[in-house]
């Protein structure tokens, strides 16, 4: 899109800049204080919404047809990974020389994207970058068969917080399930032991027909758009407390990295059917009767499918052990924390033969 396109389109990103009243500097979002916060004279100033109007769903099918706003909204410069695809934007007088999704130096500057698809909500950080590193040590010193020096080797590199697009979903669900339940019984069965008969409870299992309907609703079910992000790590840190989004300001996005959408309405959907169908799946496995259950076919409906399309906060790093970059994820609004780390083999190895020489003991026993 030309800049005199951009100009003429409605949706056009109107390009801001936010500078402290009291020095001029740039001013950023301080997660401590809930506000815009000068990081040379202190000046704090408070975001006043635009609109009271909160963030809230539209149904899916409108949002397939209706345009939307374009740009961020505020100057943002690009950087592109040649490794994980991820498109970062940060503010444009910060230097980036590494990605901070996956630690690799192949990045490259890339000219903005006019015609990204602007946020409508945004979950803005309530956790510092210290309370972040907080949680990585406390992550680390939980592990376990982890290396015995982890905590104190591990180098936390460039830790960022970066807002992470996502869209979540609401949908009533109603759904027809047919199984076989199991019921288990058990007869007696005589065998011959070391020249003797002796009595024995042999399982048997009982199959009969079942069938039900079961009825969920689905609030805020998220997917990340991020290609930055792996949706299996980012599931780790839920819950968002997405009852508290708050209407897009690009303000709130000064002084952190912010992911461009790379994953559109349509797909996201799908993403998120594929997830309700597995939790009604299991909820459905817990109304068939019996002890056991096979050939369980569950067919559902969606209705009442609605969507929001928002930034959220999470705290990322890459840290290294042994030359070897980790990833490592902390919810930027709850402090839960979630990660990569390195295997200790030799602790590993340790148990397996303790185990193998307690299983040795235990034979000897009963000769």
């Amino acid at each position: 899109m030309s800049s005199a396109n951009a100009a003429a389109s409605p949706t056009a990103a109107k390009v801001r800049k936010f500078p402290c009243e009291g020095c001029g500097a740039d001013i950023r979002w301080d997660p401590s204080a809930s506000a815009l916060k000068c990081p040379y004279c202190g000046t704090v100033k408070v975001i006043t919404p635009e609109t009271q109007e909160g963030v809230r769903e539209r149904p899916v099918e409108a949002g397939l047809r209706a345009p939307r706003d374009l740009g961020w909204g505020a100057e943002r410069k690009v950087i592109a990974c040649k490794r994980c695809g991820a498109h970062t934007t940060l503010d444009p007088h910060v230097a980036a020389s590494a990605c901070v999704f996956c630690g690799t130096a192949a990045v490259v500057e890339a000219p903005p994207n006019q015609n990204i698809v602007r946020p409508e909500g945004l979950l803005p950080f309530k956790v510092n970058r210290d309370g972040a590193v907080a949680s990585f040590q406390n992550w680390v010193s939980g592990l376990w068969f982890r290396p015995s020096n982890l905590k104190s080797t591990s180098r936390v590199t460039n830790m960022r917080g970066a807002y992470i697009p996502f869209w979540t979903f609401d949908s009533a669900t109603s759904s027809h399930w047919t199984a076989e339940a199991g019921y288990h019984y058990y007869e007696t069965e005589w065998v011959t032991e070391n020249g003797q008969r002796v009595s024995r409870q042999v399982q048997h299992t009982r199959w009969e027909y079942a069938a039900g309907w079961l009825d969920m609703f689905f609030d805020d079910v998220p997917v990340p758009a991020s290609h930055g992000i792996p949706p299996a790590l980012a599931k780790e840190i839920e819950p968002f407390p997405t009852d508290g989004l708050v209407v897009y300001d690009p303000r709130y996005l000064s002084g952190f990295l912010a992911e461009e959408n790379a994953i559109d309405l349509p797909q996201a959907l799908e993403a998120a059917k594929d997830r309700m169908r597995g939790e009604v799946r299991s909820a459905c496995v817990r109304e068939i009767p019996g002890d056991t259950y096979r050939n369980l076919d569950v067919d559902t409906s969606f209705s009442a499918l609605a969507y929001k399309n928002a930034l959220l906060p999470i705290w990322v790093c890459a840290y290294e052990y042994g030359n070897k970059p980790y990833r490592f994820l902390v919810n930027g609004v709850t402090g839960k924390a979630s990660g990569t780390a390195p295997y200790s083999w030799l602790k590993i190895t340790l148990l397996v033969m303790f185990i193998i020489v307690l299983v040795v003991i235990f034979a000897s026993l009963k000769k």
